[in-house]
C-alpha cells in the first residue's frame, strides 16, 4: 500500500491482511483526497477505526497539520507506529488504543500535542473519517454520537465509509449529510455542520 500523493507520494506503508482489516481501495482513497484537498492544509485529520492509519497518514502527506488515530487492535496500532515513524510523522500524531465509540465523546478534549497546535476541535478546521468494518452498524453509531456530543467548527467535515447499501440517516444532530459518492460497492457519505452557512 503506498501514499498516493503530497510531500510522501510513494512511499510504502505497511499493512495487516485478514482479522476484519479492510484498507480503503486505492481508487476510493485517491477520489476521497481529491475532493478533501482544499480542506487539508492546517487541519486536524481525525482516523477513526484506523487499521494502518493509511488514511490519516495521507491526511499529513497532503497538508493536514496533524493527525489522530484510533484504533483498538494493538497489532494494528503497532503498524500505525511503524508507519508514522517512516513517514517522519510521530511528532504530528497521537495514537489511542481505544473503542471509538468510547472515545468519540472525548475527541473534543483531545490536546496532546506540541503548543503550536494545541487548539479545541471547536476552533480548529477538523476532518474525521470513519472507516469501520461494513455492515456493522458502527458508522450510524458514531455519526449519532459525533452529532449529539462533539463541538464542532463550521469548517468540519465527517466522512463516512459503509458499504454502498448499508443505511445511513440524512441527520445526526448537528450533522447534516451533504454529499455521497460511490465506487462499486462502497460509500462515502460526507457531512457537515447545520451551522454552516451556505
Amino acid at each position: 500500500m503506498r501514499i498516493l500523493g503530497g510531500e510522501k507520494k510513494g512511499l510504502v506503508l505497511t499493512t495487516r491482511h485478514g482479522a476484519g482489516t479492510r484498507p480503503l481501495t486505492a481508487r476510493v482513497k485517491a477520489s476521497l483526497f481529491e475532493i478533501l484537498s482544499g480542506c487539508l492544509p492546517g487541519a486536524c485529520f481525525y482516523d477513526c477505526f484506523a487499521g494502518n492509519g493509511a488514511v490519516g497518514i495521507e491526511g499529513l502527506s497532503r497538508g493536514a497539520i496533524r493527525a489522530v488515530f484510533i484504533e483498538k487492535n494493538p497489532a494494528c496500532v503497532r503498524i500505525i507506529r511503524e508507519n508514522l515513524k517512516r513517514c517522519g510523522y510521530s511528532d504530528r500524531a497521537k495514537i489511542f488504543q481505544s473503542d471509538v465509540l468510547k472515545m468519540i465523546p472525548a475527541l473534543s478534549k483531545i490536546v496532546d500535542a506540541p503548543e503550536l497546535l494545541r487548539r479545541s476541535m471547536a476552533e480548529e478546521i477538523s476532518i474525521i473519517f470513519l472507516g469501520p468494518p461494513y455492515d456493522s452498524g458502527l458508522a450510524h453509531e458514531s455519526l449519532l454520537l459525533i452529532g449529539q456530543n462533539t463541538p464542532l467548527s463550521q469548517n468540519a467535515l465527517v466522512i463516512a465509509e459503509v458499504r454502498k447499501k448499508e443505511p445511513l440517516l440524512t441527520r445526526y444532530g448537528s450533522l447534516s449529510l451533504t454529499r455521497d459518492k460511490f465506487y462499486g460497492d462502497t460509500r462515502l457519505a460526507f457531512y457537515e455542520p447545520l451551522s454552516r452557512e451556505r
